[in-house]
């Protein structure tokens, strides 16, 4: 019997409506119904088999028969998929690798702009950061030269790679792939493999075969200074968010209040004090005073401001627990978090912790952000505020990420030391184009002269928001549906 895993071998497709009963633009990447198109768009997804996932990849990459007449021909390397291929219409040649000089042989033994898709398992190639190191000095470059020589132009391409260390802890091992990746090739988009939230998740990168206008720093691993002990992180949390109040609903980026809980409850103690110098509607400050903590919040916005005043007094009202005489629970300021250390509730106090979620660049402000049609129809405002100094209206990339980071060097000022800073994040996109917010807070704030060292990322998943039809039949943009909780820590 041949060995499946050498074998050219077709994808068994379940496809449950013919081409002709599908509503919708002409779909020209894949032969899935728009249903199922929609099921891949979510950023993460529940880890079942890598088979599997390789097998769902070529699925979406792929048509069985391209309009000229010619069958697809795929290539998967380092996966056993005996358990997901059957006799169907598409060609998949599979291949395996244990490493990834052996990946880089089968591509560069691949006749050039032969492949409609390259999916490669470098899960066993990378499982530290001593093989992180090696891969990017030895390997990553002919490895993507490989990609980019098997693959034809515009094509697809995924790289699945694994964090380090326990839970959610551990160098972030797919960054640095990602960011070597786009020397030669576009980074398009990433999807979390989420396992038990006691297990690292793991990326499925996606290239596609062209120039990417932002390769970005590199992301080296020996340059990020990592966090000797400290308390478990959760890997990824899906916390059930209680509905918005209207209040809550005119700020157009809250997190749910379950998951600062969970954090501060990680990171402090009974009776330590809270920092958020971009508190929004107070949600923060609020859960910080329900676990019995002091909190300070600081927000620009005069309007934001007296909505967490007036949750919190809400929240008093509610409570049967109250603060020392001499000492109120919490205090909510306005001020310009790039001026922090010249407000003297912050200047004067030390605290354990600080959570915050700043803005992601000029977001909120693109158009067709994918909030902005239902904020509008509601007469809600689709950004933080006009104001100049507000950060959320930073022309520049690179500016805004300066003065993010100028911010929490003034916020490791007043942590005590060994105090965490929590950093509700999400990567941006424009224009089909990654600016990889999370990854350069890391690399910046954790660098040998940085203010902290990186304790790991907890992925906020949010289950609850209905899938977009983005590009739906044309070209393929994820629903980000996860956002990154960055954990740094002074030593």
């Amino acid at each position: 019997m041949k060995d499946p895993r050498s074998a050219s071998r077709r994808l068994d497709l379940d496809l449950d409506r013919p081409p002709s009963a599908r509503r919708g633009p002409p779909n020209r990447m894949n032969d899935l119904a728009y249903r199922d198109w929609m099921k891949f768009q979510k950023s993460f997804f529940r880890h079942s088999s890598y088979a599997n996932v390789a097998a769902e990849c070529i699925q979406f990459f792929t048509k069985a028969v391209w309009p000229d007449g010619r069958r697809s021909e795929s290539l998967a390397i380092g996966f056993d998929l005996d358990d997901a291929l059957n006799d169907s219409t598409r060609d998949v040649r599979i291949l395996p690798a244990a490493s990834a000089t052996e990946a880089i042989r089968h591509l560069e033994g691949t006749k050039p702009q032969s492949c409609d898709f390259v999916i490669v398992n470098l899960l066993a190639a990378i499982r530290s950061r001593h093989e992180l190191s090696q891969f990017l000095a030895n390997d990553a470059d002919r490895l993507f030269a490989g990609l980019q020589r098997a693959l034809g132009h515009s094509r697809y391409c995924c790289l699945l790679v694994d964090t380090e260390g326990p839970q959610g802890g551990g160098f972030p091992m797919p960054w640095a792939v990602a960011v070597v990746g786009r020397r030669q090739m576009k980074l398009r988009d990433e999807k979390i493999g989420l396992r038990s939230s006691h297990e690292p998740t793991y990326y499925c990168l996606f290239f596609q075969n062209e120039p990417d206008s932002r390769p970005g720093d590199t992301l080296d691993p020996d340059s990020i200074r990592l966090t000797s002990e400290g308390s478990p992180i959760s890997s990824w949390l899906i916390p059930k968010s209680p509905p918005r109040t209207a209040d809550e609903r005119f700020h157009p980026a809250k997190f749910p209040e379950p998951l600062v809980e969970e954090f501060i409850g990680r990171f402090t103690q009974v009776g330590d004090a809270v920092l958020d110098p971009m508190v929004g509607t107070g949600s923060s400050i609020r859960a910080a005073c329900k676990l019995g903590r002091t909190g300070v919040g600081v927000d620009l916005s005069p309007e934001f401001v007296e909505i967490a005043r007036r949750r919190l007094r809400k929240a008093d009202q509610l409570s049967l627990f109250s603060a020392a005489a001499d000492e109120a629970p919490a205090t909510i300021v306005q001020g310009d978090a790039t001026n922090l250390l010249e407000i003297a509730e912050v200047a004067n106090r030390t605290f354990a912790y600080c959570i915050t979620s700043p803005p992601y660049w000029s977001m909120l402000g693109n158009p067709g952000s994918e909030n902005q049609r239902a904020r509008r129809e509601r007469n809600l405002p689709l950004v933080y505020s006009t104001e100049i100094a507000d950060m959320g209206n930073v022309a520049d990339y690179d500016e805004f990420v300066n003065l993010l980071c100028d911010v929490y060097r003034q916020v490791a000022n007043r942590l005590a030391r060994g105090g965490y800073l929590t950093v509700v994040v999400k990567n941006v996109k424009r224009n089909h184009v990654i600016y990889p917010l999370a990854w350069d807070l890391v690399n910046r704030l954790c660098s040998p002269g940085g203010p902290f060292t990186y304790a790991g990322t907890t992925l906020w998943c949010q289950d609850d928001i209905g899938l977009k039809p983005f590009a739906v039949g044309i070209y393929w943009v994820s629903n980000v549906l996860h956002q990154y909780c960055l954990h740094l820590r002074k030593p």
